[in-house]
């Protein structure tokens, strides 16, 4: 995708799916191979190769300015996590930027999308490993492997419960490859096989569906309505008669999966209206986000224009002795550290990537398939985020600078042809 060889770009494609199927553990090898990549780039590439659209680069810096004062603002006030998630604000984020300025035409996005497949779909196929090995054993040791995602299956009161940090990716995976169903087929460029799309979509959503995560559950129940949405707004019609027999199939799947495995439909139902409870005791899982909720109001109260500092925690709500600064609500977080101005400074870059893509849709409709995936996943993901801090990791901050790059290139790509255009 960035190196101008091929060596490059396998490298960029094996490094994003370890990403993808290893998040948040064995850093590192992992950090080895990016020092690798780095070099790499760093050897192979002028500094004029870095090319960037104005208001991409623009936007980026911004953020990472703020994001500089925010940290600054942290570590004045002694908070005790400013300089852990300075990675996660300053560092990364130039990293990123720093990729995307070499990534220059949409071929080049191509095998990454490509790999979110692949990806996803080996994540899942790990995660269905990992369920073998605990009920039946395995003929391969993947303990090691499975401790390292936090992997944990339980059956209880006839309902399961799955937990493994890369199920987030077969989420995101599900998001993608449903939205690639939705687009007409004219418009799909990207050349991905249906069969391989139709197989991801029934082993995602199965392991979503035994999950009992409430928020994936819920994210993935009005994800259809959204990728409906955003096509109508693009200007795509959609022929609702070839939606019956998937829709039917997939029906199909779910109730023979709750028969074979003698799910308890009540205890189901319960579990998912549970996700509205929130000053019930038992539901303990809402009442401390709850509880977390009041603390982080309350703090941000006192420091409410520029916040209480990146790292900093709320009185009243410690949710890891470890790092006290980390809250499932990250949005209330975020407000709490950052105030006012960087709830506005993050909140509307988040929104002028999906305007920005949405527009460029708009005029070329055949720029559907590179976009339209990614930001319909982006929206379901910062949906989930919300209750689950998944973007305040490395692994996963991609899913907001992948529609960066794809942007980046594809505006970059439309000057050159317009450049060559008036030349001829």
């Amino acid at each position: 995708m960035i190196i101008k060889k091929n060596i490059g770009n396998k490298f960029i494609c094996i490094f994003f799916f370890l990403m993808l199927i290893l998040p948040a553990s064995f850093q590192v090898p992992r950090g080895i191979l990016l020092l690798l990549l780095l070099f790499l780039i760093i050897r192979n590439n002028k500094f004029s190769s870095f090319r960037y659209d104005k208001s991409l680069l623009i936007i980026g810096l911004i953020n990472i300015f703020f994001s500089f004062i925010f940290t600054l603002n942290g570590i004045v006030r002694s908070t005790p996590g400013a300089i852990s998630v300075s990675t996660v604000f300053i560092i990364w984020p130039v990293l990123y930027l720093y990729f995307i300025g070499l990534s220059d035409k949409k071929s080049n996005i191509v095998p990454i999308l490509n790999t979110i497949i692949y990806g996803g779909l080996a994540s899942a196929g790990l995660i269905i490993v990992f369920i073998i090995n605990n009920f039946f054993g395995f003929p391969i040791n993947v303990i090691y492997l499975a401790d390292s995602q936090g992997f944990g299956v339980f059956w209880k009161d006839g309902a399961t419960e799955l937990n493994s940090m890369n199920l987030a990716t077969v989420f995101y995976t599900f998001i993608f490859v449903l939205t690639l169903l939705f687009i007409p087929e004219k418009f799909n460029t990207l050349g991905i096989n249906k069969n391989l799309i139709r197989f991801t979509l029934i082993v995602s959503l199965f392991l979503l569906f035994i999950s009992a995560r409430r928020a994936f559950w819920l994210v993935c129940a009005i994800s259809p309505f959204i990728i409906l949405f955003l096509l109508k707004i693009i200007g795509i019609g959609l022929r609702l008669k070839r939606f019956i027999i998937p829709i039917l199939v997939l029906l199909s799947v779910a109730f023979t999966v709750v028969v074979y495995m003698a799910i308890d439909n009540d205890n189901l139902i319960s579990e998912f209206n549970s996700s509205f409870e929130f000053d019930n005791p038992e539901a303990e899982s809402n009442y401390l986000r709850k509880e977390q909720f009041n603390a982080l109001i309350s703090g941000w109260e006192d420091n409410w224009l520029i916040g209480a500092g990146l790292g900093a925690s709320a009185k009243g709500s410690i949710r890891d002795d470890k790092a006290t600064w980390t809250y499932e609500l990250s949005y209330i977080a975020l407000l709490f550290q950052t105030g006012i101005v960087g709830i506005f400074i993050y909140g509307s870059s988040v929104f002028w990537i999906i305007y920005q893509s949405i527009i460029v849709c708009r005029k070329n409709k055949y720029y559907v398939s590179y976009l339209l995936p990614q930001i319909t996943a982006l929206i379901c993901f910062l949906f989930v985020n919300a209750s689950n801090p998944y973007l305040s990791k490395f692994d996963y901050l991609w899913t907001i600078f992948l529609p960066l790059a794809t942007l980046n290139a594809i505006k970059l790509e439309k000057i050159l042809d317009d450049s060559k255009r008036l030349l001829n």
